[in-house]
């Protein structure tokens, strides 16, 4: 009874704070704008993560301006959490708009999950790994912080 109590406290302090710097990341099981179901069993090089509607914009313009094999190029990933958007704006708006991308915008519809990763308020989260390690957290809010933060 006690390491299963153990096992449970473990779980929900693994789900209640963001990744950490020195952390692994476990893989993670997505949907892009077109509904194409894809886990990460390992993780890119750059993850970019963007939480509220204007750094959502923010990326998607500048992934817009740049050619389809962009982002597999700089072995980058880009992850829009929409966990907070209402279901029918999601359906009625933002996926007819973002399936308009040539860029593969990957999904956090579940709002445990989006709590998983790191955010500030109005921010473009980016996230630096080696293999599965978490090695670097840096917040941005500019198309130049961001083409450098892929392209390096």
């Amino acid at each position: 009874m006690k390491k299963v109590i153990l096992s449970v406290m473990f779980a929900i302090s693994v789900w209640a704070d963001p990744y950490t710097v020195g952390q692994n990341v476990a893989p993670l099981e997505l949907e892009d704008q077109h509904g194409n179901h894809t886990t990460l069993t390992a993780m890119p090089k750059t993850l970019i993560m963007a939480y509220e509607k204007g750094t959502g914009a923010t990326v998607n313009e500048y992934l817009n301006t740049q050619d389809k094999e962009y982002l597999n190029k700089y072995n980058a990933v880009f992850i829009a959490d929409i966990s907070q958007m209402p279901g029918l704006v999601t359906k009625l708006f933002a996926l007819p708009k973002m399936r308009k991308y040539i860029h593969t915008v990957l999904l956090i519809q579940d709002e445990q999950q989006g709590l998983q990763f790191p955010s500030k308020e109005e921010k473009i989260t980016v996230m630096k790994f080696q293999d599965n390690l978490l090695t670097q957290v840096t917040f941005i809010t500019t198309t130049d912080e961001l083409k450098a933060a892929i392209e390096q």
